[in-house]
């Protein structure tokens, strides 16, 4: 944990000196902010490897027999594939002014990104382990119950509203993921399908384009895209793609991936299963309370990835703008975060809710597990 830590401050300092307007001071490293691009290339050109070892920090964490730390360190890779394409977003913008000769602007140049300085330190305080985790949602009420009856119940209400908030949100994103696959051609589709399951820096092609902020531009997009499938593992990053090329199909014959994902998730199913024995555990009330406490705090958890989801597909589009001179197949690269993303909400909500029919990923103890494991 200290290795990661190290290398998550790291990473974060050198990322708030690269965004700090030119020659602030800004950090605790006694960085400045960039004074002219070949200030800002040197910078990013340091920070690149920073990336690189934070990845595979984080991914370590994957493995961790902590549960707790694996679910956050799936955040984290959330938080730093968007952070990095925020860099790579403002690399972008700083080589087309250069390019186009226009006068140096420095930090003030943070204005075109799509979510702000602020909130890259919003993430950055989570990679470093500043942030809070997210606060348990108190729709219920802020008190716990007072005795069983109240508990069976609460704990009835809490697997529902998880199980369909889940659902739901798996759902809405992972159709959204969809929809912005549709208007791709074939062999586009197939493509970035192919890349997500082999590795796309080779797939792109060499840049007409290629002075070293255009470089670093492209790389830092790679490095959030190599974030991402980190997230999932080569493996299940592959069954993803295939998975994710079925259900479009599917989408563009008219199907919503909500039916799919109710026939894959059996979540009324789960639901009756609890509730029985929400009424029939003889646990004690402390038991029913951790229960529902622990139901909230994954509902929470997969919220929290959604957004962080959501925030990197809405980011993504400027990749899909950037000329082919610039990035080559930039439309596939766009598709192939699309369709890694899109298969990881979906194949992570099922190991939320512990969908008995898509059992690809168990990184989490899920709804089910979590009840049956304080109520028996």
């Amino acid at each position: 944990m200290n290795t990661y830590l190290e290398t998550a401050r790291a990473y974060a300092d050198s990322v708030r000196v690269l965004f700090a307007p030119s020659d602030q001071p800004t950090g605790e490293r006694g960085g400045r902010g960039p004074i002219s691009p070949k200030d800002l290339e040197n910078q990013a050109e340091k920070l690149a490897p920073l990336s690189e070892e934070l990845t595979r920090a984080t991914e370590a964490q994957l493995a961790d027999a902590d549960a707790s730390v694996r679910a956050e360190a799936s955040v984290r890779l959330l938080a730093k594939a968007l952070t990095d394409l925020e860099i790579s977003e403002h690399l972008f913008h700083a080589a087309e002014d250069e390019e186009s000769g226009v006068s140096w602007s420095g930090g003030e140049g943070t204005e075109r990104s799509g979510t702000g300085t602020g909130a890259i330190e919003e993430r950055l305080k989570l990679l470093e382990g500043k942030l809070e985790p997210g606060s348990i949602p108190t729709e219920r009420g802020g008190t716990a119950p007072a005795n069983i009856d109240a508990a069976r119940e609460e704990l009835s209400n809490a697997v529902e509203d998880a199980l369909t908030l889940i659902s739901e949100r798996a759902s809405k994103t992972g159709q959204k993921s969809l929809e912005g696959l549709v208007g791709l051609g074939g062999a586009e589709l197939m493509k970035a399908a192919g890349a997500v399951g082999m590795g796309i820096a080779q797939i792109l092609g060499q840049a007409e384009k290629a002075t070293r902020l255009y470089n670093l531009f492209r790389g830092f997009a790679l490095k959030a895209y190599d974030a991402i499938i980190k997230l999932l593992g080569q493996a299940l990053a592959d069954t993803a793609a295939k998975k994710m090329v079925e259900w479009l199909d599917e989408f563009k014959e008219g199907k919503k991936l909500g039916e799919l994902l109710e026939k894959l998730y059996e979540t009324k199913q789960t639901q009756t299963e609890l509730k029985q024995l929400a009424e029939t555990s003889q646990a004690e009330l402390q038991q029913f309370i951790a229960s529902i406490e622990a139901v909230d705090r994954l509902n929470e958890a997969y919220h929290r990835q959604i957004e962080l989801v959501e925030k990197l597909l809405r980011a993504m589009e400027f990749i899909k703008m950037v000329p082919a001179t610039a990035l080559p197949l930039g439309r596939v690269l766009f598709a192939a975060v699309y369709i890694a993303a899109g298969g990881y909400v979906v194949i992570a909500g099922g190991d939320y809710v512990d969908a008995p029919r898509l059992k690809l990923l168990n990184r989490v103890l899920g709804v089910s597990q979590v009840v049956q494991a304080k109520l028996t």
